[in-house]
């Protein structure tokens, strides 16, 4: 009797999974899966701006760049870390790190416009009073001009504000040789206040048609800038920065200075430095040596994207949501 009622049981749950596998067949069939909602227009983000993408590398235990500008990476011991998004590029306090690669004229012959976006962690930087690896002015990306002592495009964590512990002071520097421009140098600084050992998404603009360098952090207008033209003591202006062409006079541009204009690059030899400055290297890339005050980047870097054109703000806003949502 025992028996029969166990074979009995056995039966019925094979009807029931039958059933039940029948009913799941079926769903998947007449229900196919969800597609995600766009953001900003954009299902993923390599869809932002895709032809103006000029190069990509999102440092999955390597130097790829998924556009093919920069190549021939010479990694000088890069290592990698959990990122943002997959892996990272991974600095060292200790260690000197970085990669010099081989840049397309996609890249070297930038005129007009640009962006650059990525993710950073970083615990900040400490005075260069006494030279060491980790201190100083942290060099990220650089692209190389030979002859000269900064490269065409620098990014870098500037040396920090004594009176600020916990800001994180990072800094775009352009080198331009647009002709009608008498400053050829120009530069911003978002300051990050809070964001130590954090991730933080940044994204710096530059827009010729408006002579403004917009930085947007963590998909919002940065709320603290300086390091321009007569820029706010404290770093207390939000959304961008005005760059001229010549001295402006003041805040207001009281001499009526033109704007600096189409950002166009010159002088390089087709190199570009990831995690250090073009100075830094070893040799130096440049025709200068290093110096007691900067060192190679010690944090971690993801996603790094270099675009042909400003990005706009639903751009920057879309970019950010779309790679914190791993798309």
């Amino acid at each position: 009797m025992k028996t029969y009622k166990n074979l009995k049981y056995f039966g019925s749950a094979l009807i029931l999974g039958a059933l039940f596998l029948s009913c799941e067949d079926s769903i998947d069939k007449d229900n196919p899966a969800i597609p995600y909602v766009d953001i900003g227009g954009f299902a993923n983000s390599d869809a932002i701006a895709s032809g103006n993408l000029i190069a990509k590398m999102s440092f999955e235990n390597n130097l790829l760049d998924s556009k093919n500008n920069i190549t021939n990476q010479m990694p000088m011991a890069v290592n990698y870390a959990t990122g943002a998004k997959g892996m990272a590029y991974n600095g060292s306090a200790t260690d000197m790190k970085y990669s010099v690669g081989n840049a397309s004229t996609a890249i070297t012959g930038l005129n007009g416009s640009f962006t650059i976006a990525f993710w950073m962690k970083s615990d900040g930087t400490v005075s260069a009073a006494t030279p060491g690896q980790g201190k100083g002015a942290q060099g990220i990306f650089s692209i190389v001009r030979p002859t000269e002592f900064w490269g065409g495009i620098n990014l870098f964590i500037e040396n920090p504000d004594s009176s600020k512990p916990d800001r994180i002071r990072l800094k775009l520097g352009v080198e331009g040789s647009n002709p009608a421009a008498a400053w050829k140098g120009q530069s911003v600084i978002a300051n990050l206040d809070g964001y130590k050992g954090k991730w933080v998404h940044m994204v710096f603009a530059y827009d010729a048609t408006t002579s403004k360098c917009y930085v947007y952090q963590d998909g919002e207008a940065a709320k603290n800038l300086d390091g321009f033209a007569y820029s706010p003591a404290g770093g207390e202006l939000s959304g961008s920065a005005s760059w001229f062409a010549s001295d402006p006079g003041g805040a207001n541009n009281p001499s009526g200075a033109s704007g600096y204009g189409a950002f166009q690059m010159s002088g390089t030899n087709g190199k570009v430095v990831f995690g250090s400055h073009q100075f830094e290297t070893v040799p130096p890339l440049n025709n200068g040596s290093q110096q007691d005050w900067a060192t190679s980047f010690a944090g971690q870097l993801d996603e790094f994207r270099l675009y042909n054109v400003a990005l706009k703000s639903s751009e920057a806003i879309a970019l950010y949501k779309l790679e914190k949502d791993n798309r």
